[in-house]
Formats: structure tokens, sequence, C-alpha cells
């Protein structure tokens, strides 16, 4: 029998933020006629028996922020998943969500953390037992939850199809990786790194110009903010700024541990105020390069 013991938090009236294992968060809303499941994790023990026997007994629809394995590796365990057509065929093997990579990040996490977790590696990280249907998200896309709208933004630049989702009952911002503190930009983005980052930026800017619709914003890890607690408020403008910065070649760098390395590897990345930016699987300095 799967694990069922991941905990979640109300953060927000009716919306639930699930920690599994602190791989990654799973985001449940609720309205009051449905509900909304934002990303189903690395897919460590059995989501779907907490979201419908601990969460909601609401019908609900499953929704990727994004294509990596982190945050689509449990879809295989539920009939549908809405994902924005720029991520639906993700061939990189360092993300994709093959059962390798799911494994291999639970024990990075594992080791990074140093806790015991309530969960065997060997039987609750399973093979998918089908391919779920994947059906195309649109930009500005709503979904009707009953009481509330949650309403769905394109937003490029971890991944090319990024989405975020704005509750408009409680005025939340919930961004998948689109926004936090270690912000890393897909290499693949753009012919360029500095058009990647031009996208990235121009996508950001249009989700603060929004801001009068959110007071808080949740991206889908919690290692920079406490579980079940906002990012802090500047977190997405400082992000902006310094993107601004590294495009005007005014970014300051700086040498840090990278924490998604096994071997204690550090990184280069542009620093402003609590925010770092790097770029997967190249350096951020060479967004001067012609």
């Amino acid at each position: 029998m799967a694990c069922k013991t991941m905990p979640f938090y109300e953060c927000r009236p009716g919306i639930f933020e699930i920690d599994e294992f602190d791989c990654a968060s799973c985001f449940v809303i609720v309205g009051t006629k449905s509900a909304l499941l934002l990303d189903t994790g690395v897919g460590i023990g059995d989501l779907r028996w907490v979201v419908e026997n601990r969460i909601t007994d609401k019908p609900y629809t499953v929704v990727a922020t994004h294509n990596h394995g982190d945050h689509i590796g449990g879809a295989g365990f539920f009939d549908e998943v809405w994902m924005h057509p720029q991520d639906l065929q993700n061939q990189d093997e360092s993300t994709a969500p093959t059962l390798a990579f799911r494994k291999e990040y639970a024990e990075l996490i594992r080791r990074r953390e140093g806790k015991y977790y309530a969960y065997d590696p060997e039987n609750d990280i399973r093979p998918w037992p089908k391919t779920p249907v994947w059906k195309e998200l649109e930009d500005g896309q709503t979904f009707d939850l009953g009481g509330r709208t949650v309403t769905a933004w394109h937003c490029p630049g971890h991944t090319a199809g990024e989405m975020v989702f704005i509750d408009d009952l409680t005025h939340t911002l919930l961004c998948g990786d689109a926004c936090n503190c270690n912000w890393l930009l897909n290499k693949d983005l753009a012919p360029t790194l500095r058009e990647g980052a031009q996208i990235s930026l121009n996508a950001l800017q249009r989700i603060w110009s929004m801001r009068d619709q959110y007071d808080a914003v949740y991206n889908f890890h919690h290692d920079f903010r406490g579980f079940g607690s906002p990012l802090a408020p500047d977190v997405l403008p400082n992000l902006i700024f310094c993107l601004e910065h590294l495009l005007e070649g005014t970014a300051e760098f700086k040498e840090i541990p990278d924490a998604l390395s096994t071997t204690g590897a550090t990184k280069t990345v542009a620093i402003y105020g609590d925010v770092f930016v790097s770029c997967m699987g190249q350096d951020i300095r060479t967004i001067t390069d012609l």
C-alpha cells in the first residue's frame, strides 16, 4: 500500500498546500462545486488518496504548472492533466518525469535535507500505471470552481510553457517555478540566453502588472519560505530587477553551492536582494556574449 502520510495545510481559505516530503509542493483549491489540483509532484506515495480522502470529496481537475519531473512526476496516477502545449513534449532526461529521474530527485532531497521521511523509495516511487490524457492549457483559461474562479496565465522562463494561477477569491498567485528566490532560466527557451532572459522578463513584468489581483505569492518549493507561508513580497520585483540588470550588463555575480548538485558543486548566480538567478546547463554570465 502506497504511503499516505503527506502533510498538508490550509494556507489560505480553501487553498491547501501539500508537502511532498520536501521535494515539491502541490496545491488544491476548493470551490463550492469542484476543485483544482495544481501539480502532482515527484509522484511519491498516494497523492490521489490524500486529495480525495483528506482534502475534498468534490470532483477536481488536475493542472500542471510545467513539465519538469518534480512537478508532473505523479501525473500517471491521474486520468487527465492540463498543461500548456509548449510543455507537452519533454525529451530532456535531466528533467523529464522518468522513473529514474523521480527516484534520483527524491534521493537528492533526502540526502540534502538529512531527514527521515515516512516512505519507502522502492515501494512508493512507482512506475506510472498509464499515461494520462494531456489536455492543452491556454493563456487566460479560467476554472470556475463555484464561488471562486482561478485563471491560468502563461509565464515562460523556467520552461517555455510555464503557467501561473490567480485565485480571485483569496487574491493568491500560485506560480510553480515561475518565481522563487533561487530561479533557474531555461537555456533552450530561445536561440540565445539573452533572448530567453528578455522573454522571461516580459512575462514576469506582465504578471507583476496584475498585482492588483493578488496580495500573496506561493511558489511550489518551500525551501525559501515556510511551509504554508507565502514568499516575501519583494521576491517577484527583485527577480524582475535582477533580469533587468542582467540585460543591462550591470548584474552582480556570486558563486554559491548548487542545491541540486550531488557532488558539492557550486554555480555562478546573478544576485539582487534576496534573489539568485542562474541558468540550467549554462553559465549565466554568458548572457553578455554576442
